[in-house]
């Protein structure tokens, strides 16, 4: 008996442009993301979209954002490969996963571990709002964790910058359109104001954030469940009820 394995398209253009692949990462925005190998660039993480679909903000984000000494908390950029009808992103390997990994073992953590995580997340979003940009889907699984070999450390990097919104100003709002994942997602970007536009800042990934530190803490979202109706009626109730094991 014959087993047949399947390439993908996204593999055959990896192939095409002599990378190994080592194994698949998941999907992202508009693409599918492959560990590979090349002999001139290591190993890294390379996400394969469509050419129609690639909006090159993720990658002027990312390179702006990443590749700044002073920023250790997003993932590197290298250039972008266009190859016939798709484009190549690729990206700083992060090799311990994503921080659902963590939330999802609903194990109680230390307060200083949690302040840990907390603040490198922090510190990630603010040197982005300086850059006036807004990620607009902060959430575990967009926050990675990497180790550097030999380190002994866990830096946090915040990644998929596929849905990034420019600001022009950081002292003002800006209008932009629904973006995200619901449970995460603000009251400015769920409940809009009275004649129905969004009108939003940097606040959204703050409230992200806000998310995150309440599944770190109490092993669940603050609403009953995330479907629409409670999450509004959290957001209209304007009540936490601090979790029993706090």
């Amino acid at each position: 008996m014959h087993s047949h394995f399947v390439v993908s398209e996204e593999e055959k253009i990896l192939i095409k442009l002599k990378y190994q692949i080592l194994r698949s990462l998941g999907s992202g925005s508009f693409g599918r993301v492959f560990l590979v190998y090349k002999e001139d660039v290591g190993v890294l993480a390379a996400k394969v979209m469509k050419l129609k679909d690639f909006d090159s903000i993720e990658y002027q984000a990312g390179e702006k954002l990443g590749n700044n000494d002073k920023n250790p908390f997003s993932l590197k950029y290298k250039s972008p490969i266009i190859y016939e009808r798709y484009v190549v992103l690729q990206m700083e390997y992060a090799n311990l996963g994503n921080l659902d990994k963590i939330i999802n073992k609903n194990v109680d953590l230390p307060v200083p571990l949690i302040r840990a995580i907390m603040k490198q997340i922090l510190q990630g979003l603010l040197f982005m709002h300086k850059n006036k940009l807004i990620h607009r889907d902060i959430k575990g699984q967009n926050i990675l964790l990497h180790s550097p070999l030999g380190s002994g450390r866990v830096i946090l990097k915040i990644a998929d910058l596929g849905i990034a919104k420019a600001q022009k100003d950081t002292k003002y709002s800006t209008i932009m359109t629904v973006a995200g994942t619901i449970p995460f997602m603000s009251p400015e970007l769920l409940l809009g104001n009275d004649d129905g536009a969004i009108i939003a800042d940097n606040k959204v990934d703050i409230w992200s954030a806000g998310i995150i530190l309440h599944q770190l803490v109490a092993h669940s979202f603050p609403f009953k469940n995330t479907n629409l109706r409670a999450i509004n009626t959290f957001m209209f109730s304007k009540r936490l009820d601090r979790p029993a094991n706090i």
